[in-house]
């Protein structure tokens, strides 16, 4: 039950990140995609037990995202939205498993699942 409130805030979160794109938009310099900018992730705002839970339920929704036939052969980009939240999102709690609740890494973490959320919807 606890983690279905704490998605359905990651959910709200996202949306709430989606609304602020120029904060967190992409940066093609390069040919990297990334977010980029001052954003800050509403997750900080949580308590601890719910940070790593969320941290952690997108990096296991990444995981399965990035992994599924239909995202690798996929035209969208999902498959690098899956994959870039996938990475910051492991990131994210290897310094949560340190003790350190990295903002940058975790504002990464939600910046690129709310991206891998809107390439899921557009499809």
């Amino acid at each position: 039950m606890r983690i279905i409130k704490v998605l359905s805030t990651v959910a709200a979160l996202s949306a709430l990140a989606v609304s602020q794109v120029q904060a967190a938009d992409l940066s093609t310099a390069a040919g990297l995609a990334q977010c980029v900018g001052d954003y800050r992730s509403g997750l900080l705002d949580l308590p601890r037990p719910d940070v790593d839970d969320a941290v952690n339920g997108m990096y296991q929704r990444a995981l399965d995202v990035s992994q599924r036939e239909t995202t690798i052969a996929s035209t969208s980009t999902v498959f690098t939205w899956s994959n870039e939240a996938k990475v910051a999102c492991a990131k994210a709690i290897g310094f949560l498993k340190s003790d350190d609740v990295n903002g940058y890494q975790i504002s990464q973490c939600d910046c690129f699942y709310g991206r891998m959320q809107m390439a899921i919807d557009r499809r």
